[in-house]
């Protein structure tokens, strides 16, 4: 695991933590806490944690069992989820600038005249 790849990780949105665990899974691909926390240097009290919000994100898939078992989406799965999602929020930022400079056209305007 890279500095280079965690910190393009985190530019994607992962905190550091989630990138060494998500890096890791990727290299092990299905652990246990132990397992990930003694490979990704994340501290153990912060793993379970990380992994239960990696889990809502839909990075992370967590089996059931003694010990309980994590794995992650493949890399191609996640790169295509976040470049949806990133280009979704591109076109809503668009859309909403776009409608904010229409209205503030007419209120530039009426400025405009009381000021002359």
């Amino acid at each position: 695991m890279t500095l280079k790849l965690i910190n393009n990780l985190q530019k994607l949105g992962f905190t550091e933590n989630e990138a060494k665990i998500y890096a890791t899974l990727v290299c092990m691909k299905t652990a246990t806490a132990r397992e990930i926390y003694e490979t990704s240097g994340v501290p153990r009290p912060k793993v379970y944690k990380v992994l239960r919000g990696m889990e809502e994100k839909g990075y992370v898939q967590i089996t059931e069992g003694e010990p309980i078992h994590f794995s992650c989406i493949r890399p191609e799965e996640l790169i295509s989820r976040i470049r949806a999602n990133f280009l979704l929020s591109l076109d809503e930022t668009f859309c909403g600038l776009h409608a904010l400079s229409l209205k503030m056209k007419p209120c530039l305007q009426e400025n405009l005249q009381d000021w002359g």
